[in-house]
C-alpha cells in the first residue's frame, strides 16, 4: 500500500478543501488588514415548486409500447431578489495596499506624497532615499560638499 502522504490522493484531497473553503477566509482583521466601512449584501436562497416532465414507457392498444410523459413536482432552490444576511468585508488598512493581487497580502506600504529622486516607500508616509537625497519624501538635495568629503560631485 502507498504511504498517504505525498500521494497524488492527498493533493487531489487538500486542493479541494481549499477550493471549497474560497478566499473569504484570507481577510479577515489582522495586521494591516482593517474591516471596512458597510459590509457586503449577502444574498438569500429562496424555495419553489419546479414542474419537470418526465417521460416514460406505457403500453397502449393491447400490447404496444407507448412512451409518453407525466409531471411531477418538486422543491428547488433559487436565489432570491431580496438582502440576505450580510458578510464583514475588509480591506488594506490606511497607508497599505494588496501586494501581487493576493487576497489579504497588504504588505505594500503607500506614501503620500510618492517618494521621489528613486526613494522607496518602506513604511506608510517614510522613505527609504537613495545617496544625495533625504526628507520625509526624498526632496531635499544633500549638499555633500559643505562637509568637504571626498564624496562632492560638484
Amino acid at each position: 500500500m502507498q504511504a498517504m502522504w505525498g500521494s497524488p490522493q492527498l493533493l487531489l484531497l487538500w486542493l479541494l478543501v481549499l477550493a471549497a473553503g474560497g478566499t473569504g477566509h484570507a481577510y479577515r482583521p489582522s495586521r494591516r488588514v482593517c474591516a471596512a466601512a458597510g459590509a457586503a449584501p449577502g444574498s438569500i436562497s429562496e424555495s419553489f415548486v419546479q414542474r419537470v416532465y418526465q417521460p416514460f414507457l406505457t403500453t397502449c392498444d393491447g400490447h404496444r409500447a407507448c412512451s409518453t410523459y407525466r409531471t411531477i413536482y418538486r422543491t428547488a432552490y433559487r436565489r432570491g431578489p431580496g438582502l440576505g444576511p450580510t458578510r464583514p468585508r475588509f480591506a488594506c488598512c490606511p497607508g497599505w495596499k494588496r501586494t501581487g493581487g493576493l487576497p489579504g497580502a497588504c504588505a505594500t506600504a503607500v506614501c503620500q506624497p510618492p517618494c521621489g529622486n528613486g526613494g522607496s516607500c518602506v513604511w506608510p508616509g517614510r522613505c527609504h532615499c537613495p545617496a544625495g537625497w533625504r526628507g520625509n519624501t526624498c526632496h531635499t538635495d544633500v549638499d555633500e560638499c559643505s562637509s568637504g568629503g571626498a564624496d562632492c560631485p560638484q
